[in-house]
C-alpha cells in the first residue's frame, strides 16, 4: 500500500534517496515515447545511455532502434523519439531499442535501485495502480543537458502525474517537492464551461524552454500530446539492467 511520494529534480538526487519504487519521468518525450510503444503491443524494449552501443544493440538482435540526438532522429535510425511517430509505428509483437540525451541515462542509473518504471501523463493512470504494490514511490524527473540540469517540464509532469495518483490514495503523505509539484499543476478552483481550460501543469509543460525547442524543431503535435493524460494503459518497467542499459517490458 502506498504511503508516501517524494519527488526527485534530478536523477542524482534520486540515487541518494531510497525508496521502493522510482518513477523516471522525461515528459517531453522520451517515457511518453515508452509508454505509447508499450500501449501500441512493443514486446520489450532495450534502453541505452551511448548512441554507439544503441547502434550496435539493434543491429545485434535486430531490434527496431528509435531515438535522438537534440531531438532530431541520427542517421539510420529507424524512428526518432516522437510519441505521435510511435502511434502509427508497425511494433506489435517487436523488441527495440531506444537513446535518448535524458530520459535514457536515467532510467539506465537507476535500473538496480528497486523497482524503476517509466512514467508520464500518458499513463498516469495505469501508473498509480502499480504503486499500490509499493510503500514508497519517487518520482524522478529526468532533467535536461544529459541529466545534470533542471527541466521545468518534468517537474510540471510529476505535478500532473500527483493529482491522478492522489484520487487513488487516500492519506498518502507527501515530501515537500511534491507538495511543490502538486499545488504548481493544480487546477484552480470553479467550474468551466464548454472545453475545460487547460491546467497550469499543461501550461508549464507546453511553454517550456524545452517544449519552445521542439515547437522550433517541428515537433508542435509531440509536444501537444505528451500534455494530454492517460492515452497510454502500458506501465513500462525495468526487469533487467547493466552498465549503460536497461530492459524493459509492460508489467500489467
Amino acid at each position: 500500500m502506498l504511503k508516501r511520494i517524494d519527488v526527485a529534480v534530478l536523477p542524482s538526487e534520486a540515487l541518494a534517496m531510497t525508496a521502493s519504487a522510482y518513477v523516471v519521468v522525461d515528459a517531453l518525450r522520451a517515457t511518453t515515447t515508452i509508454a505509447t510503444l508499450f500501449h501500441r503491443g512493443l514486446n520489450d524494449l532495450v534502453v541505452l545511455d551511448d548512441m554507439a552501443a544503441a547502434r550496435a544493440r539493434a543491429a545485434e538482435d535486430r531490434r527496431l532502434l528509435f531515438g535522438e540526438v537534440g531531438g532530431i532522429r541520427p542517421e539510420g535510425f529507424d524512428y526518432g523519439n516522437s510519441p505521435t511517430e510511435a502511434q502509427s509505428a508497425e511494433v506489435e509483437g517487436r523488441g527495440a531499442v531506444l537513446f535518448t540525451t535524458n530520459g535514457t541515462r536515467a532510467l539506465c542509473a537507476l535500473g538496480e535501485h528497486g523497482a524503476v518504471y517509466a512514467g508520464a501523463p500518458a499513463n498516469a493512470t495505469a501508473l498509480a495502480d502499480a504503486l499500490h504494490r509499493h510503500e514508497h514511490a519517487v518520482l524522478v524527473c529526468a532533467g535536461t543537458d544529459d541529466a545534470r540540469r533542471f527541466a521545468l517540464e518534468d517537474f510540471a509532469a510529476v505535478g500532473m502525474m500527483l493529482h491522478v495518483i492522489q484520487r487513488t490514495a487516500d492519506g498518502v503523505s507527501l515530501g515537500d517537492a511534491a507538495g511543490l509539484a502538486l499545488r504548481a499543476a493544480a487546477r484552480p478552483p470553479g467550474a468551466t464551461r464548454g472545453r475545460p481550460l487547460p491546467s497550469p501543469g499543461e501550461l508549464l509543460m507546453v511553454s517550456s524552454e524545452h517544449a519552445r525547442k521542439l515547437k522550433a524543431l517541428g515537433f508542435e503535435r509531440d509536444v501537444a500530446f505528451c500534455a494530454e493524460v492517460d492515452t497510454s494503459k502500458a506501465v513500462p518497467m525495468v526487469v533487467s539492467c547493466g552498465p549503460g542499459w536497461a530492459l524493459l517490458r509492460d508489467s500489467r
